[in-house]
């Protein structure tokens, strides 16, 4: 028998697990060695090097395919709710269509596709392809034009989102007025053509769409999915990034008051409340002043919340023939609700995002100042070592105190004064 070893160690086997040694009372020969796993589950002792290494080995594969198995279940699990995510809310656009089964006036999808990408990253879009496959297939034309639908679906998502991350600010893209515009050219505009595209063409070329209607079918196309990215995206966006709730008890009365009054404007306009809307009257500007209100008191978040609730309730009231937007024709008044629905979501979170910029500005600028104004008053020097006392009661070099405070730099000499003081008595 070998020498008697007293003592513990231990040392990292890789990122999820951790061997533990006692020596306490044991050979050299036998190490003792217990591994322990993350969740505290340990391993077997083993009396032999030999032994100890194929008991290490063999738990740390078994912990890494445990690792492997849950994280493949997690992924499947997030593509299928994706997958039911888009077929519910794809069941719920298709509704709303006139122009053409497909093409919709929102296409809500073409949002959450979006921002799932953002969120969840490129490895979601096996669960936004099957989703826009199912919705097609069990609404009009074939599996292969369903397919071909389905390709510019998922398309249109991976190409927005990297547009957004590469050029926009990804998921802070709503933080400055000037990335929202890069949001709306890149991701509205730019990627919303690959669906329209590849979604009008498939029905063209199976035979579910006459080519003499490819224009129109693909500019409703369009203006759907662009509306869909524009209004849906946001609030997803915005919600998943902040969940904190961080208003008191005055301002979740002034956000109900207005979302309240909002409504009641939205149904004024749009719903059939009597007397307003009888004749259909032009009256879309008193929504301006409550969503301008609420860009200037609350944020991005709540400003998107609102766009949402707006369209739904302007769709809704246009379909049932109310509001300034209906007209003769079904494709003139779903491409006029379309725009203004746009120009309003655009408008609003611009702003939003501009007053939230300025209120950031201003708590710099008072910051500032309250550096600056510690230079004011009355400032304790020490006589003997020129120091000086600051806020917190610890004394400086004058130099570095003031260099903190105020943007100057110091130059060394001598005044005339002491200059007179050095010169030799003659």
């Amino acid at each position: 028998m070998g020498e008697v070893r007293e003592g513990f160690a231990s040392f990292r086997l890789a990122d999820s697990l951790t061997v533990t040694s006692n020596y306490r009372n044991v050979t050299p020969e036998c190490a003792g060695l217990t591994v322990y796993t993350k969740s505290g589950t340990s391993g077997e002792c083993v009396a032999c090097p030999q032994g100890t290494k194929r008991s290490v080995r063999s738990l740390a594969q078994s912990h890494q395919t445990g690792s492997v198995s849950l994280s493949y279940v997690r992924y499947v699990s997030s593509l299928a709710a994706v997958a039911a995510v888009y077929l519910v809310f794809g069941k719920l656009g298709l509704a709303l269509a006139f122009v053409h089964l497909t093409a919709t006036t929102v296409w809500p999808p073409a949002g959450i596709a979006l921002a799932a990408y953002l969120l969840l990253g490129h490895r979601i879009w096996p669960g936004i392809l099957l989703g826009a496959f199912l919705v097609n297939v069990t609404t009009t034309g074939t599996a292969a034009t369903s397919a071909g639908i389905a390709a510019g679906n998922t398309l249109e998502g991976l190409l927005g989102a990297y547009l957004v991350n590469r050029f926009a600010g990804g998921l802070d893209v709503f933080r400055r007025g000037q990335d929202i515009l890069k949001f709306t050219a890149l991701a509205g505009v730019v990627a919303t053509t690959v669906s329209a595209t590849l979604g009008v063409t498939s029905l063209a070329l199976g035979g579910f769409a006459a080519r003499s209607d490819y224009v129109s079918i693909w500019l409703t196309w369009w203006f759907g999915d662009m509306l869909g990215a524009l209004i849906f995206a946001p609030p997803i966006l915005l919600w998943s990034v902040n969940r904190q709730w961080s208003w008191n008890r005055r301002q979740t009365v002034e956000a109900m008051a207005l979302f309240i009054l909002l409504f009641a404007f939205a149904q004024a306009v749009f719903g059939g409340w009597p007397p307003l809307t009888v004749k259909n009257y032009p009256l879309t500007f008193l929504l301006a002043p409550v969503l301008i209100w609420m860009a200037f008191r609350f944020r991005q978040r709540e400003i998107a919340t609102a766009n949402l609730m707006l369209c739904v309730l302007a769709i809704r009231g246009t379909l049932h023939g109310y509001g300034p937007f209906v007209m003769t024709s079904p494709g003139e008044s779903i491409l006029l609700l379309q725009t203004f629905m746009g120009v309003t979501a655009l408008m609003s979170i611009t702003v939003a995002a501009i007053f939230s910029e300025l209120r950031r500005l201003f708590g710099e600028l008072e910051d500032a100042l309250s550096d600056v104004k510690t230079l004011k008053g009355l400032v304790p020097i020490c006589a003997w070592c020129k120091k000086i006392r600051n806020a917190g009661g610890d004394w400086e070099e004058l130099e570095a105190y003031f260099r903190k405070r105020a943007d100057i730099d110091f130059t060394h000499g001598i005044c005339p004064g002491c200059l007179e003081k050095s010169k030799p008595n003659s």
